[in-house]
């Protein structure tokens, strides 16, 4: 049976759905996910949501989805989806024979046949690549609102940073807050998810990189899909833990980038304090810095003063977004060359900032023999509590007067 929506003019749009959420639980022996089936990732959304950007389409007035694999995770995407502005009843079932005969099962994407259940964990693993790769192949079927289209035909997703050196080959998608670094090579086929970094010499064929996941420099994902620490081979249907995380590792859930407001409020200090700061330190020596995009930046540091005189000019680079309030600190590119990739890959992955964890511990100088220890444990760990350890101690640390240059 295929899904299709009604023509203009035809007939009134359905007042109430009945669907399925299938559970393949037993099926999933390879990954092993937390989340059943119908919330696995299928492009930039799961797969359920598609269902219900469907209903939309369609005019649906009411959705029931009968679900027996974990309902209330079902229902907290549901509550957590009010744009649908669709009346949801998630139904909990025992088994999938308990729902009506005329529900419909979301096996596949909105307007696919039916496919035949998955038999084992790798036929799951190859038939939600496929659902990856018929989403990819619909991009150019309707408007997109969010994504930019790359020339190439391949789709780039709002703040995505791709290094210029990069190959692109179509058909491919990059989502949201991504970083893909120098020399990677991408597609075809290929999905990089939402806030994902790819470090240096990155090849991503026929695979998937789900969200929120760090690739090592100098790695080749081909018919598999990478998600946090864990390797899936789709091919074998089996799996790698992959503990070391210079080579596949989780990106911590931060905010990327300061926001419009932090920003605002940097460029306005840059302005006030540019007096005094001038007047203060009157030599300022400038190094080529890494960001996060592969790119590096030119950042001038005074070389004499409290730390905020020095560090004065690193305002009008959080008011250019390439910096933040709190982040590890910037490194000159050759630092990064001479860093073992164990300690690099997470760095490389965390955002620089104005100050630091180790400024709060008083190594305010990557090159500090200890400053690398808080900088890794900062950008792994990203959360608010460390944040809020380094803006409480911010004053102390601006006022700090040795005269190391920091960077």
């Amino acid at each position: 049976m295929t899904i299709t929506a009604p023509a203009t003019g035809g007939p009134k749009p359905q007042t109430i759905w009945k669907l399925l959420a299938p559970d393949w639980s037993a099926l999933d022996t390879v990954w092993r996910n937390p989340a059943p089936f119908v919330l696995w990732p299928v492009g930039h959304q799961a797969l359920l949501a598609h269902w219900m950007d469907e209903a939309v389409r369609r005019g649906v007035e009411t959705v029931e989805l009968h679900v027996a694999d974990r309902p209330a995770e079902v229902r907290a995407l549901l509550e957590g989806g009010a744009y649908w502005s669709r009346r949801l009843r998630v139904i909990p079932i025992a088994r999938d024979a308990d729902a009506p005969a005329d529900a419909l099962r979301l096996s596949g994407l909105p307007g696919d046949p039916y496919d035949a259940t998955p038999a084992d964990g790798r036929e799951l693993l190859q038939h939600w690549f496929a659902l990856q790769k018929r989403w990819l192949a619909r991009r150019s079927e309707g408007p997109v609102t969010l994504d930019t289209r790359h020339s190439s035909g391949g789709w780039i997703g709002v703040q995505a940073k791709v290094h210029p050196s990069a190959k692109l080959t179509a058909p491919f998608w990059i989502g949201a807050h991504a970083v893909v670094g120098a020399g990677c090579e991408i597609g075809p086929d290929a999905l990089i998810g939402a806030h994902s970094v790819l470090d240096e010499n990155v090849a991503v064929r026929q695979a998937c990189v789900v969200s929120r996941t760090y690739l090592g420099r100098n790695t080749e994902l081909v018919r598999a899909a990478a998600t946090g620490g864990t390797l899936l081979d789709l091919e074998r249907g089996c799996r790698a833990d992959i503990a070391e995380r210079f080579i596949l590792g989780p990106v911590a859930a931060d905010a990327r980038g300061a926001s419009l407001v932090q920003r605002g409020v940097a460029l306005v200090l840059y302005a006030l304090l540019a007096p005094v700061a001038k007047l203060w330190c009157r030599a300022w020596d400038a190094q080529e810095v890494a960001v996060p995009d592969g790119a590096t930046i030119r950042l001038r540091t005074g070389n004499a003063g409290p730390l905020w005189v020095r560090r004065w000019p690193w305002l009008a680079e959080i008011a250019r977004g390439h910096l933040r309030w709190v982040g590890i600190l910037p490194r000159a590119e050759a630092a990064w060359s001479s860093m073992p990739a164990e300690l690099a890959a997470p760095l490389r992955a965390s955002e620089p900032g104005v100050f630091s964890l180790a400024d709060v511990h008083g190594c305010h100088d990557p090159a500090d023999p200890e400053e690398w220890i808080h900088a890794v444990y900062q950008a792994q760990r990203a959360d608010p509590q460390v944040t809020a350890t380094v803006l409480k101690s911010v004053w102390r640390i601006a006022w700090f007067k040795t005269a190391n240059t920091p960077c």
